[in-house]
């Protein structure tokens, strides 16, 4: 136990819990623990099969007996419930999710066609990166979110897609915080979510997008050969532009970035994704999109245009969908490969770059 001393009192607050989270294992190191608690490692895939696969309590997974007592003194589980949605016009759904300690973050599920949904997770309250375009950044860093509690997101999100009769089919870790700054637990999510005991979504359905950190980007691209998408949020052609909103680009410029796009593994036919959010009058000229033609020459990618989504306080505008298509015009000219992301969700706060728990109270 710790005391905290105060004028009056002493107050003593219980010993933070130290026993990994069960549901952040991954199947090795669940293996590994089982060994050291004496359950041995020949229940391990039984006891994923039944926390990821079926999403069943540790007391419920079946022919486990005496054993889960054992695991659950040995653990602890993350917990994750959905406290608030909101529904936009286009079918889109805004989830607010209360870990354990209170903290809460944003999800949004995006329906697709033929009953399939995407899920965008988050992996941080908050986010450190402060990009001048994205309404998290305003909010600062709480804290990262543990594999367990990215994976319990997914889970609830699985349970509640199902209700209604359709399938959770991609998951987007675009949510709130950057995934590449607080790499190991992303890492450990995105192996949990791949396993064939467990949820087993298809490496293609995975995209984790980042703002740039590089040497990040360079030990994702070994942990996993190229196999799970990575989205990179370029959002600039120069690196002026780009250092004027986006502050870690002053680590990283533009040719590191390139460096590490040009070495990235893309198996087949597999491009990267780059992330391009237009804002007018900043990164949509002429010189802008000659130099950003340049930057994704020889380089197997598709630029994904999106318009940026106003917040309280931003310092941009949203564009028109004219000046949206004239980029892409721009870019079709210069035979760049391209797409226009139109916003999802935008009518209750829930579209790219707008997750920053607006309108819910704070504890």
């Amino acid at each position: 136990m710790a005391s905290t001393k105060t004028d009056l009192l002493t107050v003593v607050e219980p010993a933070p819990d130290r026993r990994p989270d069960l549901l952040g294992l991954t199947r090795p190191n669940l293996e590994a623990l089982l060994d050291r608690v004496g359950v041995g490692r020949k229940h391990a895939k039984r006891v994923f099969r039944g926390l990821h696969g079926r999403r069943l309590p540790l007391h419920a997974i079946p022919d486990l007996g005496r054993h889960a007592a054992v695991i659950a003194d040995a653990t602890r589980q993350a917990s994750v419930t959905v406290e608030s949605s909101q529904r936009s016009d286009d079918g889109t759904e805004k989830l607010v999710f209360r870990m354990a300690d209170g903290a809460r973050v944003e999800g949004v599920l995006i329906p697709m066609r033929a009953g399939r949904v995407t899920l965008c997770v988050s992996s941080q309250v908050g986010c450190a990166m402060a990009c001048r375009f994205c309404a998290t950044g305003t909010m600062g860093l709480s804290r990262g979110l543990e594999a367990g509690e990215i994976v319990a997101q997914v889970h609830a999100a699985i349970e509640r897609v199902a209700a209604s009769g359709d399938q959770l089919r991609n998951i987007v870790f675009m949510g709130m915080g950057e995934p590449l700054h607080h790499y190991p637990a992303t890492r450990d999510a995105v192996r949990i979510l791949r396993d064939d005991a467990g949820p087993c979504f298809k490496a293609r359905h995975i995209t984790v997008s980042t703002v740039g950190v590089v040497p990040k980007m360079r030990q994702f691209a070994r942990d996993f050969d190229g196999r799970v998408q990575l989205a990179l949020s370029l959002h600039a052609g120069t690196d002026a532009t780009r250092q004027a909103i986006i502050p870690l680009a002053a680590r990283y410029d533009m040719a590191a970035l390139r460096r590490a796009c040009l070495d990235h593994p893309l198996p087949g036919t597999r491009k990267l994704m780059i992330e391009y959010v237009v804002l007018p009058g900043v990164n949509d000229g002429e010189a802008e999109i000659d130099a950003l033609a340049e930057w994704t020459r020889d380089l197997p990618c598709l630029v994904n245009l999106i318009p940026f989504n106003p917040f309280v306080g931003a310092p941009f505008r949203a564009p028109t969908a004219a000046e949206v298509t004239r980029v892409g015009a721009q870019l079709r000219g210069r035979r760049v490969p391209h797409s226009i992301r139109w916003p999802r969700g935008r009518g209750v706060a829930g579209a790219c770059g707008q997750l920053a728990l607006e309108g819910v109270a704070a504890n």
